[in-house]
């Protein structure tokens, strides 16, 4: 026999009910010192010890003490004494023991009754509190995997941004250089633009003044030369200004993957800080969890509320949530006693149908929180509620 089954047999112990066999197990259990049961008997013992005092003592009636006096005078002659046969009161004296032991198996009912509403409230609240520990190491288990997946992505992205940020210092000090050589060749340009126009000149003189062929022969070579030289150096620019071209774009695209991957980067801390709030608050005592049950037919979605009175911070999940359509989001919202609903945040539904949100509780001016709701409404969100709900729960 285990410990709960002993203890139900206490009162028939107590009373002397049992047979010899339970009795001694009984008996083996209590040397065992179980002081829970020991506690037991020695209050058994003090119920049954009082029951004696509730009961009135039943003598027998006028009627029957006239009776038996008459039959001694009618049997005093014979000299023989007859034994009293008191059938006629008897029922009298055991309807006091019945009493009793009827009160005290009403008592021992009523307590075996007590103890065994006790027991399943006990066992009711410890399968709820093992509920609720499973369901919050769950979650953050959840989180902290989530939590160690979105650091390692940091630091890719990090060590990312790094080589492109380099690699656009690079680039723009290649651009650098090459508008400093684009400058110098059309300064060169313009040299020989004026070294040209003045050879053109002293040909003009040469040929008004009708001076030698062979001097003007001369000039002519020259000038050619110097056209020729002229015409090089514009190629030479014009390649240039093209490389500078090439170059300015892939720095502006460089410069765009740097600022994506900052913005990113950015994206995915603000994304480890909410994170690490959730663990905060599902770590720290005062812990508190209730649950979101669905409100639109057709959905199997749920969901858990859990606030920690520490931190002051609540986290918000939905599961197996539809996604959205197009143009619309999810809206949390506190339902207060003065002002109704108030937004606690938006959130759209991962692949798997699961959304997050953490948020800080309204002012005290707006009232205590008393539930929870989930509703579909546009992009945004928006002051109060207009869409479709789809959780809500009592706190």
């Amino acid at each position: 026999m285990n410990h709960e089954e002993i203890r139900e047999q206490l009162p028939l112990y107590v009373l002397g009910g049992l047979d010899p066999e339970t009795t001694a197990a009984v008996e083996q259990h209590l040397a065992g010192a179980c002081d829970s049961c020991a506690a037991d008997v020695r209050e058994w013992r003090e119920v049954v010890g009082l029951l004696p005092l509730s009961v009135t003592p039943v003598g027998p009636s006028d009627r029957v003490k006239d009776r038996l006096m008459e039959r001694v005078r009618q049997d005093a002659p014979r000299a023989k004494v007859i034994p009293l046969r008191p059938q006629r009161w008897r029922a009298a004296w055991i309807a006091a023991p019945l009493a009793a032991a009827a009160m005290l198996l009403f008592v021992i009912s009523n307590k075996l009754y007590q103890d065994h509403q006790r027991y399943l409230e006990a066992m009711k609240s410890a399968a709820e509190q093992t509920a609720r520990a499973e369901t919050v190491a769950a979650l953050l288990a959840q989180e902290q995997k989530t939590l160690a997946d979105r650091e390692a992505k940091i630091q890719q992205l990090s060590a990312r941004l790094q080589e492109q940020q380099m690699a656009a210092e690079e680039k723009a000090r290649q651009v650098a250089q090459l508008e400093a050589a684009l400058a110098q060749r059309q300064a060169e340009i313009i040299e020989q633009r004026k070294l040209v126009s003045l050879r053109e000149q002293e040909l003009a003189r040469v040929r008004s003044a009708g001076s030698a062929r062979q001097t003007q022969a001369a000039s002519a070579t020259e000038i050619a030369a110097l056209k020729a030289d002229l015409a090089r150096q514009r190629e030479l620019a014009a390649g240039s200004e093209r490389e500078v071209k090439e170059l300015r774009a892939a720095l502006d695209q460089q410069q765009s993957l740097v600022e994506a991957s900052a913005r990113e980067t950015e994206q995915l801390r603000a994304t480890v800080a909410r994170q690490r709030g959730i663990i905060e608050v599902l770590t720290s005592p005062g812990l508190h969890l209730e649950r979101l049950q669905k409100a639109k037919l057709g959905v199997s979605s749920q969901g858990h509320v859990l606030w920690n009175e520490r931190t002051k911070t609540w986290v918000f999940y939905a599961f197996n949530m539809p996604q959205p359509p197009p143009g619309k989001e999810y809206q949390v919202w506190f339902m207060t006693e003065k002002e109704g609903p108030v937004s606690a945040g938006l959130f759209t539904p991962d692949p798997s149908g699961t959304g997050v949100v953490l948020a800080k509780p309204p002012s005290k001016l707006f009232g205590e929180i008393v539930a929870a709701a989930v509703t579909l409404e546009p992009a945004g969100g928006l002051p109060k509620p207009s869409g479709e709900m789809y959780l809500r729960g009592s706190l």
